[in-house]
């Protein structure tokens, strides 16, 4: 899938194990939201860490592994296991570079 995303949110849990996340937006599914939706995806740390230009295109590879509810319904969490940019939607810090 290729999405906007926004920043990537690298963290440690008390227990001492890597997460991450990553912010993505896109249209909204209600015709009476302006703007974009932005929604958080978990991700692998590893992956999370590649990701270095924001904000930009990227191909995210997605797993949807269902989360057990323990007396909650099921439900099904997007884990990002691999991104590959496909373009910058700014111009980067080279593009701004003076002419020599």
């Amino acid at each position: 899938m290729q999405i906007l995303v926004l920043g990537v949110n690298i963290f440690q849990r008390k227990d001492g194990t890597h997460g991450a996340r990553v912010t993505v937006a896109s249209t909204p599914r209600n015709p009476n939201h302006r703007g974009l939706a932005v929604a958080e995806f978990e991700a692998l740390p590893e992956v999370a860490d590649t990701m270095k230009i924001f904000p930009a295109i990227y191909k995210l590879d997605l797993e949807l592994p269902i989360a057990n509810g323990f007396g909650r319904p099921n439900e099904v969490r997007p884990l990002v296991t691999g991104a590959s940019l496909v373009a910058p939607v700014a111009p980067t810090k080279k593009d701004h570079a003076p002419a020599s």
